[in-house]
């Protein structure tokens, strides 16, 4: 219900969920899979593994939003299974389906399993593989070769941070627990390495022969300029990811405090667990590129300890050693109360939102008195249940409320998509104009091509599309620095819509001659070079 609800009932949000979802369209329509393409011009800024992905959840279920978005929700279920696998094997069945359900509910885990983005794949890869290096450590066997391919996969995905997060952790790891010393040969490191670079330097080595001065722009950009230049990318204070995490992992990280974690019996997963999650938010705060899906990959082993925390002290008798005398209700009662004071935040806000000079709140209304019924109602019984010392019934009552709070949060997109996406105008621009050239105006609009199935040009900055446009032999055709270039198209016979902001319009206005509004969606407009009757209205 989490990571599927509504999945393919609201337009691709602007603009990363609208750019990973045209290129995937476009490799299909290109039949290139080395390379590829934004708007038909190289878009080498990530590495193809997603786009593989998305093109084959088209092949199979046609090009539309569900599709796209499947491969997200794919792999935040398959994060979820594969930590509640995890725990199973180190702790114990409680808290693995515990930590499941921790990690379902956290809230920017919740939401980015229904946003296409890389985040969410490179999150599964790399749960996989620090759970796999654990198992190993622990009882040897194949399961480095494991982690091995899911490092490749992920390097795939995102670079090769997929391969230094999971190897940074299990360094540290073996480092705190003293058994550093002969690693490399205990865990084929240099076997496994070489599996990882076959799998994964074939497509480097590939696009960088197609590519003219890819390994410059990816390598030297993308990751030396994005972890050690401020001003290149996102640049944001080290302190940047506390309250992402904290915030993130709402209502379960009010618990943390509370836990009593010098009351548990000693074991090496615990440690691997801090260890993993302390080196991946680590080195993405010292990175000065942060956005808050980044630190995702420490989610997993956080979960796996906060439902370790919440275990040992809701049932102490699980405890072999140190038994606490007593379910700690401190950690529990806390969270009911706070759980229906965040509903009663969402009934105020609902209720105030003519007030507010954003258009979210009024965009939303709706949801948001859902989920503060939900929130408020499921608080009410959640406290019920820990105040009578039933842990079970509540920690379950937890689970259904965020699930069910979620749900509600997705109406709330249904609902905001004019504002976040330009779906419809994409649409409209398809059924109004489905023979006519596409302009877009000082502004590359992610949306247009996929809903189109089209080419736009691109009058202004080419932004996202630089590296491109200098490397595609038509670029002089599709894109243009000067207005006066853009009034020269207009002008022609052939039926064009510009897309453009309504300031923009007004200015230019007196240039463009007679023309018919076709679509508007928030701050954009669609306008065609002819009047109703000539355009078959």
């Amino acid at each position: 219900m989490v990571f599927f609800f509504h999945l393919g009932s609201y337009g691709l949000w602007e603009p990363d969920e609208a750019r990973y979802a045209e290129i995937g369209r476009e490799m299909l329509a290109l039949r290139d899979f080395i390379v590829p393409h934004l708007n038909y011009v190289p878009y080498v800024e990530k590495p193809p593994l997603l786009y593989w992905l998305t093109a084959l959840s088209y092949t199979i279920l046609g090009v539309n939003e569900f599709a796209a978005r499947l491969i997200p929700a794919l792999s935040a279920l398959a994060t979820v299974v594969a930590t509640w696998f995890f725990a199973r094997r180190v702790f114990d069945r409680r808290r693995a389906l515990l930590a499941a359900a921790i990690l379902t509910t956290a809230p920017v885990f919740a939401v980015m399993a229904q946003v296409l983005t890389t985040d969410m794949l490179l999150t599964a890869l790399i749960a996989a593989a620090l759970y796999a290096l654990f198992m190993h450590y622990m009882d040897g066997g194949w399961w480095c070769w494991v982690a091995y391919l899911a490092m490749a996969a992920a390097t795939l995905t995102k670079g090769p941070v997929g391969m230094a997060l999971p190897v940074a952790s299990m360094a540290v790891f073996l480092w705190w627990q003293g058994e550093l010393r002969g690693a490399i040969r205990r865990f084929h490191a240099i076997a496994g390495f070489a599996l990882m670079v076959a799998l994964a330097a074939p497509w480097f080595v590939a696009i960088s022969l197609r590519e003219p001065g890819y390994i410059d722009f990816y390598f030297v950009g993308e990751y030396f300029k994005r972890v050690f230049v401020p001003s290149y990318s996102h640049a944001e204070p080290f302190y940047y990811y506390v309250p992402v995490v904290l915030g993130g992992l709402l209502p379960w990280s009010v618990m943390v405090p509370f836990l009593t974690w010098r009351g548990m019996s000693p074991n090496p997963a615990r440690r691997y667990c801090v260890a993993s999650a302390a080196t991946i938010f680590g080195l993405f705060s010292l990175a000065s590129a942060k956005l808050i899906p980044y630190v995702m990959p420490a989610f997993p082993p956080l979960a796996i300890l906060i439902a370790d925390g919440v275990a040992s002290c809701a049932w102490p008798d699980m405890e072999s050693a140190n038994r606490l005398k007593g379910p700690d209700c401190r950690i529990l009662l806390e969270t009911g109360p706070l759980i229906s004071l965040a509903g009663v935040g969402m009934l105020t806000a609902a209720i105030l939102a003519p007030l507010f000079r954003s258009p979210y709140p009024m965009a939303v209304r709706p949801a948001l008195y859902g989920i503060g019924a939900v929130l408020l109602a499921g608080g009410a019984a959640i406290t019920a249940s820990f105040l009578t010392r039933k842990s079970g019934l509540g920690l379950t009552l937890m689970v259904v409320t965020l699930a069910a709070g979620f749900a509600a949060g997705t109406y709330g997109r249904l609902e905001a998509e004019p504002l976040r996406s330009y779906a419809q105008l994409g649409r409209d621009v398809e059924r109004r104009a489905p023979d006519a050239r596409i302009i877009c105006y000082r502004r590359y609009v992610q949306s247009i091509p996929f809903y189109t199935r089209r080419r736009v040009l691109l009058v202004g900055p080419k932004t996202e599309l630089d590296f491109g446009a200098h490397h595609s032999k038509d670029a002089s055709r599709y894109f243009f620095k000067t207005d006066a270039e853009m009034l020269r198209l207009w002008s022609l016979p052939r039926p064009t819509v510009l897309i453009i902001d309504a300031p923009d319009l007004a200015r230019l206005k007196p240039k463009l001659g007679a023309f018919t509004l076709i679509g508007s969606e928030h701050d954009k407009l669609a306008i065609l070079n002819r009047d109703e009757r000539l355009a078959g209205n």
